[in-house]
């Protein structure tokens, strides 16, 4: 018996995560420098993709006590498909809220998904 699997097994293992998983949608957004007439430039964010796949959850099991208030969740972690096109120097739009991407995990075994770590801008 072989600890190999097939193509189509991979792709199966994909394709249910994906149906079970990743119950919400994202943006991938890009970033694009204009001239500001002035030496300088300015900034601004479109999107690369939409509708992309994804599951958001966050870090850390509970909220945090900083300055004796309580912070909301900044870090998460968000699955994507495998395969997906999004780079570090990408954000995501997720439900109106937008993410700077902090590392992407692609190490996995049998890449059945992309992980990646995002923060609240």
């Amino acid at each position: 018996m072989s600890n190999t699997l097939t193509d189509a097994e991979i792709s199966a293992m994909r394709a249910e995560i994906e149906d079970v998983v990743m119950a919400d949608t994202c943006n991938i957004l890009t970033i694009t420098y204009t001239s500001d007439g002035q030496g300088g430039l300015t900034e601004s964010w479109g999107t690369a993709t939409s509708g992309v796949i994804c599951r958001i959850a966050p870090m850390q099991n509970r909220e945090l006590l900083s300055g004796d208030a309580v912070q909301p969740f900044r870090r998460f972690k968000v699955t994507l498909p495998h395969g997906t096109d999004v780079d570090e120097a990408d954000r995501l739009d997720i439900g109106g809220v937008q993410y700077s991407i902090l590392g992407i995990d692609t190490g996995k075994g049998w890449s059945l998904n992309m992980r990646l770590e995002v923060e609240k801008v």
